[in-house]
């Protein structure tokens, strides 16, 4: 597979933006490799030595770089396929366009808990514990899906915590200008993160069955906490981030 950066030279395509881009890039990729899947097929089954003879499309599958026709006891790696046929390679293109105007909406969705120890005295708010569950359709690589998740919540934590942008009200212009002023959580402020993924293929989604998990995983951070520092102090804080200040 080739990637390329665009520019002007190649069509336009959806931005990456709207934690749509594993869904609709995805969803192209997908069907590239199966209009190249669907080619080395027909070569196998019309190409020279017609090793597959008239085997149905549907009949055989790939498995471990290879093409098998499990009925006949028939095995060639695509490696072999293509030397047999004297072709360097097989291309196939993939588009999908993900049309605003389909008849349905698709929304990921989660649910989260956020556990937190507030000091009575001080007001210091600390978050001992958080779980985020959360459905975004088919989980491609439960790795980079977990960072992802991760990384989102500890964004919503600066955002209901630290994170403040104050400006000067005779200039206009913001009081910190670098991290030395401007909070942002560091590895102190994080507990152990529980992440669950529902992990259930959307076809309605995309063809890939896979929805959005950008911003998702930051946006329900702050309520969460807001709801936990208020059930531990009766305080309900409207304006984030929740500091000492408004506690005391």
């Amino acid at each position: 597979m080739t990637v390329r950066i665009g520019d002007t030279r190649l069509p336009q395509s959806h931005a990456s933006i709207g934690s749509a881009t594993m869904a609709n890039a995805g969803a192209s990729v997908m069907l590239a490799a199966k209009a190249a899947r669907d080619k080395a097929i027909e070569l196998a089954r019309s190409g020279r030595g017609a090793l597959f003879g008239d085997a149905n499309v549907d009949e055989v599958i790939v498995r471990n770089g290879s093409l098998v026709l499990a009925k006949k006891n028939l095995e060639i790696s695509y490696v072999e396929l293509l030397a047999r046929n004297n072709l360097p390679s097989l291309t196939a293109d993939g588009n999908y366009d993900p049309s605003p105007e389909g008849p349905k909406a698709v929304f990921s969705f989660s649910a989260v808990f956020a556990e937190v120890i507030v000091d009575p005295d001080f007001g210091l708010v600390r978050l001992s514990r958080f779980v985020g569950a959360y459905d975004c359709g088919q989980v491609i690589n439960p790795k980079t899906a977990r960072s992802q998740a991760i990384g989102g919540i500890i964004w919503g934590i600066g955002q209901a915590l630290l994170e403040q942008s104050e400006t000067d009200p005779a200039l206009g212009r913001f009081l910190h200008r670098n991290y030395s002023g401007y909070l942002v959580p560091t590895s102190a402020d994080v507990p152990k993160l529980d992440v669950v993924f529902v992990g259930q293929f959307d076809g309605e989604a995309s063809p890939i069955g896979a929805k959005g998990l950008g911003e998702l995983t930051a946006v329900s951070v702050a309520p969460a906490i807001g709801n936990a520092v208020y059930h531990a102090t009766g305080k309900r804080v409207r304006d984030l981030p929740i500091t000492i200040e408004k506690l005391l």
